[in-house]
């Protein structure tokens, strides 16, 4: 008996600031958070490719349970003595309750007079409760690795029941480090059996023995999550 999917749109953009839906030479995204074969999800703007870059991160961090984006108005005063509003382009929850602000920004347009602005957003939503701490992130604040493996996270996060459950196996009595073509091969299932695995490993089942780029011959360990 077949049965019949039904689309349900995911919720809206929690944007405070409206995100522009395009811009001429200028990197736009519309991401959808949180999906899964029961849940539509959550769509989540960036208004620029250091956004996104770092929205993958802080989505693939284990301890990482929402990413807000635009939230505010935070006031501020210039040196000249005229106010004007910051929003917050995105706000990490995080597992322990903790709200850590995230503002994208070139190192080439980090300016004293953007810095002494972020100070006083920075003390304005910490005051409001918005915030524990607000950090700025430049292109240099990304490491590489950590980038690469929260864009493969992304596109492997959709469940595979099948590969899933024989990868799950295949790892329980894992003793010492193994690559992961090795385990691949023990799925025998493909490229979904290496997905799958992709999948324990950010959910913390499996652990990269070394900091990498996450690839068939990269050794995995057990981790300390326990799947039962």
């Amino acid at each position: 008996m077949s049965s019949t999917y039904f689309w349900d749109d995911p919720r809206p953009s929690r944007a405070v600031k409206p995100v522009p839906k395009s811009g001429h030479g200028h990197f736009v995204v519309q991401m959808v958070i949180h999906d899964t074969d029961e849940q539509p999800g959550q769509i989540s703007m960036c208004g620029s490719l250091g956004e996104y870059r770092t929205r993958l991160i802080a989505l693939a961090e284990p301890d990482t349970i929402d990413v807000i984006e635009q939230v505010g108005p935070f006031p501020w005063t210039d040196e000249k003595g005229e106010r004007h509003h910051h929003y917050i382009d995105q706000i990490v929850v995080k597992n322990d309750g903790r709200r850590l602000g995230l503002t994208d920004k070139p190192y080439r347009r980090v300016t004293p007079a953007f810095q002494a602005e972020i100070a006083q957003v920075d003390a304005e939503a910490r005051k409001r409760g918005a915030i524990n701490r607000l950090y700025l992130v430049t292109e240099y604040a990304r490491d590489p690795i950590k980038l690469y493996n929260a864009d493969l996270f992304r596109g492997c996060r959709d469940a595979d029941p099948e590969a899933d459950a024989l990868a799950l196996a295949v790892v329980t009595d894992l003793s010492g480090d193994v690559p992961l073509q090795s385990l691949v091969a023990e799925i025998n299932r493909g490229p979904r059996g290496f997905r799958a695995l992709v999948r324990l490993i950010q959910q913390g089942i499996l652990r990269l023995a070394h900091e990498e780029k996450i690839k068939p011959t990269t050794l995995v360990i057990r981790g300390e999550v326990s799947h039962v």
